[in-house]
């Protein structure tokens, strides 16, 4: 199971396989999506470390790029940040 480690906002990865990790599958089946974004970083503050009660980047940076689980991982808390630009419907 994944956990939330950066708090609430939108993850993204630069490896599918991460992306993985936080689909669900549909009810009739093994069916995953995951949608390929365009995500305006701006600034981007690194975090190394667990803090699961971020609500936004500290003052001054647009976005986290967190790599306490090997993978960079990307999050952004407002809205306009990401673009979803395709949906990838796959099965495993």
């Amino acid at each position: 199971m994944t956990c939330i480690y950066l708090g609430h906002g939108a993850y993204f990865a630069d490896s599918p396989k991460k992306s993985h990790e936080y689909t669900h599958p549909e009810t009739a089946g093994d069916r995953r999506v995951i949608f390929y974004s365009k995500v305006a970083l701006g600034k981007e503050w690194l975090q190394t470390t667990k803090d699961d009660k971020l609500t936004s980047a500290p003052r001054g940076y647009h976005s986290i790029v967190g790599t306490a689980t090997g993978v960079n991982e990307y999050i952004v808390y407002r809205y306009g940040q990401a673009l979803p630009w395709l949906k990838i419907t796959y099965e495993v």
